[in-house]
């Protein structure tokens, strides 16, 4: 069966070139002016089939869509088109569950591709992992990420290890303007291995090595992993590297928090930090993001269900509990192998707190309820969960009164 494409723009002309655009990928079409019109034909949507819904709109908006979407359990791809981008729109469409958010000016080049991608592949395919987040924190910084990629702005990525830098860096090189250009990934650890990889009977220097790699980008983009980790004859090298490229290369550089203080105590030369830091992304760690921990095991629990051959339903309640409590100093990284081996060692349908295999006991982990600014949110969430509901003792473990309590979880959502 074909799959279906329903276009809600209320710009006529706009909605037709949109059509036009997508004519050739099999599937059928449909357009509509306004939410309430386009109903009907959403009500014979499936899982598979796409959206693509101007943000604001006479009847609504797309967020209302997605709510409208969730409600009737209609579980199609839904794709946010906007004449102007703003941080706030892209973190509601994202939080409803948007595949993309992506600016009118941009539909040949970014939205016009990722349906043809969606469209042949299968509907039980994993999707990006970017998708599967819901935390505030996480939603500005793929927000960020979108407005970004499409200039050609140098991105420093900052975050600790395992919280997903690398793939966020290949995903704004995918969604740039500069993704039909060569990609060069350099991990800035290995840097000095560069020179031996060349023929000993004519040695190069580790200038011309560093060189010889961003003139592969080809005026393109250089990813450059984990540059806390270079030296500072490295970043000499690096930084007269990039001031005599004749076709300069777009930078997306990760790095790990204490980029920050290297660059203010001068162990990281501040002319390329700020070089490279032309657009600053921001990357939590998994323990700040307790909305997005069972997300991200639910995810992984599908593809290992797959990889493994396995028919796994769900975590029970200790399981989710004890996830939710786990402090995963190897963020996203260390979860995925905590899945793996769990639907592994799994012998019903249902993954128990004895599958579970942390490299930190979970009674070995200190607990601090203490509040503070940055990580007020999963603290109370996290306080709630490990007293399993108890409002007055959760209270107690955050060291403030039960009103203090009631008005932070208003505050937040938190029922």
């Amino acid at each position: 069966m074909a799959r279906q494409i329903l276009i809600l723009d209320d710009n006529v002309s706009e909605s037709n070139e949109l059509r036009h655009l997508l004519a050739g990928f099999g599937a059928d079409i449909y357009q509509s002016l306004r939410i309430g019109m386009a109903k009907e034909d959403l009500t014979k949507f499936h899982r598979g089939d796409i959206v693509i819904c101007d943000f604001k709109l006479a009847d609504g908006n797309a967020v209302d869509l997605m709510g409208w979407l969730y409600s009737k359990d209609i579980g199609c791809s839904v794709f946010v088109i906007t004449d102007v981008e703003t941080v706030a729109d892209a973190v509601a469409s994202f939080r409803a569950g948007a595949r993309d958010y992506i600016n009118k000016r941009l539909i040949s080049e970014l939205l016009v591709p990722k349906v043809k991608a969606l469209i042949g592949r299968n509907e039980n395919d994993n999707f990006p992992l970017l998708l599967s987040r819901k935390s505030d924190a996480c939603l500005r910084a793929y927000s960020s990420a979108h407005m970004v990629a499409p200039t050609s702005l140098n991105v420093l990525i900052i975050g600790e290890n395992g919280v997903g830098k690398e793939p966020l860096a290949q995903e704004i090189y995918d969604m740039s303007e500069q993704r039909d250009r060569s990609c060069v990934v350099l991990d800035c650890g290995t840097f000095h291995y560069l020179a031996q990889k060349h023929d000993t009977k004519h040695p190069v220097t580790l200038l011309d090595a560093v060189a010889n790699q961003f003139r592969k980008a080809q005026g393109g983009t250089i990813i450059l992993d984990n540059i806390q980790q270079l030296s500072q004859d490295m970043q000499s090298i690096i930084l007269h590297v990039i001031a005599n490229s004749r076709q300069t290369p777009r930078i997306i550089a990760t790095a790990s928090p204490e980029i920050t203080e290297m660059a203010a105590d001068g162990s990281f030369l501040s002319a390329l930090f700020y070089k490279i830091k032309e657009f600053t992304i921001i990357l939590p760690p998994l323990r700040e993001c307790q909305e997005d921990i069972m997300l991200l095991a639910d995810f992984y629990l599908k593809h290992y269900n797959q990889e493994l051959n396995k028919n796994i339903r769900r975590f029970d309640t200790n399981a989710q509990k004890e996830m939710r409590l786990h402090t995963w100093s190897g963020n996203i990284r260390e979860l995925k192998h905590v899945v793996r081996v769990a639907v592994l060692k799994s012998h019903g349908d249902v993954i128990t707190t004895d599958n579970l295999d942390f490299d930190t006991p979970i009674s070995d982990i200190h607990l601090n309820f203490k509040l503070d600014k940055n990580d007020e949110k999963a603290k109370i969430m996290a306080a709630i969960s490990h007293t399993n509901g108890n409002m007055i003792q959760a209270a107690a473990l955050l060291g403030i009164s039960q009103k203090t309590l009631y008005v932070k979880r208003k505050k937040y959502g938190l029922k």
